[in-house]
């Protein structure tokens, strides 16, 4: 299926999502997010997508909400009820990408701003070029940063880390995001294409089961007393050994005993052993 604003491809059972509006900064707009959660309802339902790469076209990530489309109208309009129907899409689509249990990625190419940097939080792994920009400008506008935005900041960054954002509106480079935690390396940006997909290829090398439950355990456990994440983690050691059909002891262990290491799907050991 073809899309006017995002670009939606396949390859090698990796979901490529692009959001396209070079002209525009790649800014959300109804449409768009409209068409995002298009793609990702049909990746939810496409078992054999084994990740996704999450990136924008031209010299930006995204700016962020679209002011020139319907958000500024319905705000102006003070219609709480149209507010939300041009607002529902997007937010849906976050917590679809959030969500998701298979491996995601961003790969943020350019200016990251607003509502734009909410896909570098709600990816596993975000890798940013070296021309990459981040900020959150709300403030110099007489607002705050919302819709999950003061969310995205505070879930990962030390307080006056993400506060310095939120209140102060001033962009930074992407060796600063590094430095505060917002995104997990920085490449060269003529790399970035190359590095980010060898990372979501080798996350979706994992194995399915496994990978959906590792990513339970690291959302889950970060809120939770020591002992409490003793007692879900055994709870689930059992859980995945169910849902992985025991690949761990019968496949993944001996491969490394045997010394034919390619842990993570078994394929070595069901192909020679």
């Amino acid at each position: 299926m073809s899309y006017e604003q995002v670009i939606f491809e396949v390859k090698e059972n990796i979901g490529i999502i692009k959001l396209n509006r070079p002209e525009k900064k790649n800014a959300f707009t109804p449409k768009m997010d409209e068409e995002v959660l298009d793609v990702m309802i049909q990746i939810e339902k496409d078992s054999s997508i084994r990740g996704v790469l999450f990136t924008g076209s031209g010299d930006s990530f995204s700016a962020g909400l679209d002011l020139d489309q319907s958000f500024l109208q319905t705000m102006e309009e003070s219609n709480s009820a149209n507010f939300r129907k041009v607002m529902d899409p997007i937010l849906e689509w976050y917590l679809k990408l959030y969500n998701l249990p298979r491996p995601t990625v961003a790969a943020v190419n350019g200016h990251a701003y607003g509502g734009g940097v909410v896909p570098v939080s709600l990816c596993d792994v975000a890798i940013a070029s070296d021309r990459a920009q981040f900020g959150l400008s709300e403030i110099n506008f007489a607002h705050f940063p919302a819709g999950g935005t003061t969310w995205a900041v505070s879930h990962f960054l030390l307080p006056k880390h993400f506060e310095y954002l939120c209140l102060s509106g001033d962009r930074i480079n992407a060796q600063e995001a590094l430095r505060m935690g917002f995104v997990t390396k920085v490449v060269p940006h003529d790399q970035l294409e190359e590095e980010s997909w060898k990372m979501v290829k080798k996350l979706a090398a994992k194995h399915p089961n496994a990978y959906k439950t590792a990513k339970t355990m690291c959302r889950m456990t970060r809120y939770m007393q020591f002992w409490e994440a003793i007692e879900l983690e055994m709870a689930h050691i059992h859980e995945n050994y169910f849902l992985s059909e025991g690949e761990m002891v019968k496949i993944a262990l001996r491969q490394f005993k045997d010394k034919k290491i390619k842990t993570g799907t078994g394929e070595t050991y069901k192909k020679e052993g």
